[in-house]
């Protein structure tokens, strides 16, 4: 009765960890200079107001690189432009909000690979669980393909609900809300965040179905060996 009721946990963990995890893997990606200069260099990207192609791009690797490391606002709070500093105080508080929610979501990451990394052990450490690693790996495959097509379709058919509720959900009140003057405007329009939810929900449908296929093809032979 234990042993199942250890594997019924373990799969499920497994399964329900898989979405998330696969999703959040592809953030580092995103947060990168590498993505930024992919983004940048697109013809029909929007020009910045006030910005050089180069200095935009300088100054949004600044930001990625606060997001990304340990050093403190000032390197935005710094920077300055020929009418002041670059960042107004309401950019600066939102970005050691988005700094924080990073850093959760970099933790959960960490965290979700742990419980994967758990479950997977727990199925291959007790006897007679080969089909049900490949079965349970299908079905968080199914299950996160299912979330992202509708977080897909969701982005094309209604991107602005999608982009006000993510914000509504992790930031408070309107700290988020911008001025189409202000730097963070300038350096990541609307259509910065489309291409990159759209990406990121793409990378993520692609990676789903990979690992859904070799969970199917492994579970075939892992089946076939067992009942020969």
């Amino acid at each position: 009765m234990l042993k199942k009721s250890i594997l019924t946990i373990a799969r499920i963990l497994l399964v329900l960890s898989i979405p998330v995890f696969l999703l959040l893997t592809n953030l580092y990606i995103f947060m990168s200079p590498t993505f930024l200069r992919y983004e940048y260099g697109k013809a029909d990207f929007p020009a910045s107001p006030g910005f050089t192609d180069e200095e935009r791009l300088m100054v949004a690797d600044r930001a990625v690189t606060y997001l990304r490391s340990d050093v403190g606002i000032e390197i935005l709070g710094d920077l300055e432009g020929e009418e002041g500093p670059l960042f107004r105080e309401k950019e600066l508080v939102h970005m050691v909000d988005v700094k924080m929610v990073t850093r959760q979501a970099f933790l959960t990451h960490g965290l979700l690979g742990l419980a994967i990394a758990f479950s997977l052990g727990v199925l291959l450490v007790i006897r007679d669980t080969e089909t049900q690693i490949s079965t349970s790996l299908l079905q968080g495959s199914l299950l996160t393909i299912a979330l992202l097509l509708a977080l897909v379709a969701l982005i094309y058919f209604n991107f602005d609900w999608f982009f006000t509720r993510f914000h509504l959900t992790f930031f408070e009140g309107d700290s988020w809300i911008f001025s189409l003057s202000d730097t963070l405007i300038r350096l990541f329009p609307t259509r910065f965040w489309f291409d990159a939810a759209s990406l990121w929900g793409v990378l993520t449908l692609v990676e789903a179905v990979i690992l859904g296929v070799v969970a199917w093809l492994s579970g075939r032979l892992t089946y076939s060996r067992v009942t020969r």
